[in-house]
């Protein structure tokens, strides 16, 4: 398909002069037949193809347009002129397919199994060419929203409003009586006796669950009292769906505890929204939609997990504290939050922007010395390796030997290249690497125990010195530390707490261990400081012997080279998981800076190491995936339609 498919392109990229398009369009008006049903199946089944890639893609191309139309003159070109369009490139899509598949079945399976692929990969492809544009100056200020959730254009916004009201109304008629006829929204007598009811609900403190210290769902509270039988059908509806919304949330394992705690207060606000006016489900323009989905756009740089001081989590409980104590029908102060939350945003970007400016012109002026001083460290590295070796027993606690071949190697090799292999520093890290393997081996006398307990906060302190040294920050190293805790615990109790290390199951997909300790290391990783910034600096060994289980994979480094500013990513170390922001690309794309706004230290990483990374599963790239409210919101609808 492939040569089919860059024919299809080609031809789509060249500027057809107006006669020849009339002449085209008078030769496909003498062609015009009536469709049979397979072939109306394959367009259906290219339409919504088409309609899901553009939805993925609409951030991206609706910027690219706006840069193409500045570069090529759109004005002075046919009109409908855009070989870069979902459109055009879904349309050559379907003309490979019906080179090689004749039969439309086929086809039609064809074509939706590649959309699937497309609405992944082409966002990124269109993100690089915009990246691109943007280094040449082209609208640079054009900037990626926190509010990624409008549609593609307007026919895609009509079609699923349209689709969405069409299945409310159903839904409604569904549970009108025989002969009776539906009431509207908040007119009815019971509608608003419920409704004012919300208002206490409203002013209650959020509730968790006693068994899972989940959020309690009040909405489904509501649902379930005897004041909501007396609503109208299309507030029943309302009713059912929100309930459902909110389930699925608080159920979603992707959303953070703390994003549910945040939601959770701005329950009875959207069920008093959505009862009020059912535009609500079908327009994602909505301002209580929009700030709902704002919330999804800005949790993607905590990941997992949240951390309450954070002054993006500040400002959002800010707001929505306001939203639960202020309204009442007015979406107004949606608004107004949203107007706020974007100032707020612009701001905390400007410092943000700032201070990787700085960051990166630091690392830029020091590309050719980290260059010079990458030999040396690679040799500290290997050093490293062969002090640490010998110390580690074959029954050492898994999470003993992650942190001592991740984070700890990384303490050695940095006093190796210090202080050389004589040196005190290094002895000391070697001593502390000795004593941690010690503290948790079970003590079986009352002396060993002894012992043990008090060394321990000696032990933690030289833990915290090294870690200080390599820039780990407090939130990523108390992981660790409250696993040893464990482990000495148990060590107290004469207890193997964990399985040994040659009888533990690793997911295949996650699998944060590191190379084994020997020649030729996997990663090279070195720690300087940058404008008070504590950067870590990763790299491939240098020379051609790297051999294959080294040398990244084309389709990995295809991966790395369509990352673009402002995208996410997860670096996991030792069991731990950091998320970082990729700031700054030299210009040459050998090097790639990530940093994060919550922590005073940042990642350089070249091209290849990061491709070996991501295919040995210890760097995780952050999906930009559908916000969480509009993915519950559709679930919501279709879980209550199926039910009827």
């Amino acid at each position: 398909m492939t040569p089919a498919f860059r024919d299809a392109l080609a031809r789509r990229a060249k500027p057809v002069n107006p006669g020849d398009r009339r002449r085209q369009e008078a030769e496909d008006a003498e062609n015009l037949q009536i469709l049979s049903d397979d072939e109306l199946a394959a367009q259906i089944a290219m339409r919504e193809v088409i309609e899901r890639v553009d939805a993925a893609c609409s951030e991206e191309t609706n910027a690219l347009d706006r840069r193409i139309s500045l570069l090529v003159l759109r004005s002075v070109l046919p009109h409908g002129y855009n070989p870069f369009s979902v459109d055009s490139v879904c349309s050559c899509l379907e003309s490979a397919c019906g080179a090689i598949f004749p039969e439309t079945d086929q086809r039609a399976l064809l074509v939706q199994l590649i959309g699937e692929h497309l609405a992944s990969e082409l966002p990124q492809l269109y993100r690089a060419i915009n990246e691109t544009l943007i280094d040449a100056d082209i609208l640079p200020r054009l900037k990626r929203s926190y509010n990624d959730a409008a549609p593609a254009s307007a026919g895609v916004a009509a079609a699923e409003a349209a689709r969405m009201m069409s299945t409310l109304e159903r839904l409604a008629k569904a549970r009108t009586p025989t002969g009776g006829k539906a009431v509207a929204p908040g007119n009815a007598v019971g509608g608003r006796e419920f409704l004012d009811s919300l208002s206490t609900l409203q002013k209650a403190p959020a509730a968790a669950s006693a068994a899972t210290g989940a959020p309690t769902n009040v909405v489904r509270l509501a649902r379930d009292s005897a004041a909501a039988r007396n609503v109208a059908p299309v507030e029943a509806v309302a009713l059912d769906i929100v309930s459902a919304l909110f389930d699925l949330i608080f159920n979603d394992e992707n959303v953070s505890d703390g994003i549910k705690a945040l939601v959770s207060r701005l329950q009875m606000p959207v069920l008093k929204v959505a009862m009020l006016n059912q535009e609500f489900f079908a327009d994602r323009r909505h301002p209580a939609r929009r700030f709902l989905n704002s919330i999804s756009g800005i949790a993607i740089r905590w990941g997992k997990f949240v951390d309450a001081n954070d002054p993006f989590y500040r400002k959002l409980s800010e707001l929505v504290e306001r939203i639960q104590t202020t309204y009442d029908t007015d979406t107004g102060v949606f608004d107004a939050a949203i107007t706020e939350l974007g100032k707020f945003i612009d701001e905390r970007d400007a410092i943000e922007a700032e201070a990787s400016r700085a960051l990166a012109e630091a690392v830029r002026a020091r590309e050719e010395e980290i260059k010079a001083q990458r030999e040396a460290q690679a040799v500290a590295q290997q050093q490293a390796d062969q002090a640490l070796a010998p110390l580690l027993p074959p029954e050492v606690p898994r999470e003993i030997e992650l942190f001592l071949l991740g984070y700890w190697r990384d303490v050695l090799q940095s006093r190796i290249f210090s202080s050389g292999t004589d040196g005190a520093p290094l002895l000391e890290a070697l001593q502390v690497a000795s004593d941690l393997i010690l503290s948790v081996v079970p003590k079986k006398e009352a002396e060993d125990q002894r012992r043990l307990a008090n060394a321990l906060p000696a032990l933690v302190k030289s833990l915290n010195a090294g870690l200080d040294e390599i820039g780990i920050s407090a939130e990523e190293r108390r992981g660790f530390m409250d696993t040893l805790v464990e482990l000495c615990l148990a060590a107290l109790r004469r207890e193997t707490r964990v399985q040994r290390k040659a009888e533990t199951k690793v997911d295949a997909k996650v699998d944060t261990k590191p190379a084994a300790i020997g020649p030729g290391p996997t990663l090279q990783v070195s720690h300087a400081t940058e404008s008070g910034v504590r950067v870590q600096d990763i790299s491939l060994p240098g020379g051609g012997n790297r051999g294959a289980e080294n040398t990244p994979a084309a389709a990995s480094l295809r991966r790395v080279r369509q990352l673009v500013r402002g995208d996410w990513v997860d670096f996991m170390t030792g069991g731990q998981v950091r998320r970082e922001r990729l700031t700054w690309i030299n210009p040459i794309r050998t090097l790639i800076l990530f940093s994060n706004h919550a922590a005073e230290c940042a990642i350089s990483i070249t091209p290849e190491a990061l491709a070996l990374r991501l295919q040995n599963h210890t760097v995780r790239l952050v999906k930009r995936d559908t916000p969480m409210f509009e993915r519950a919101l559709h679930g919501a609808v279709k879980s209550i339609d199926t039910l009827g």
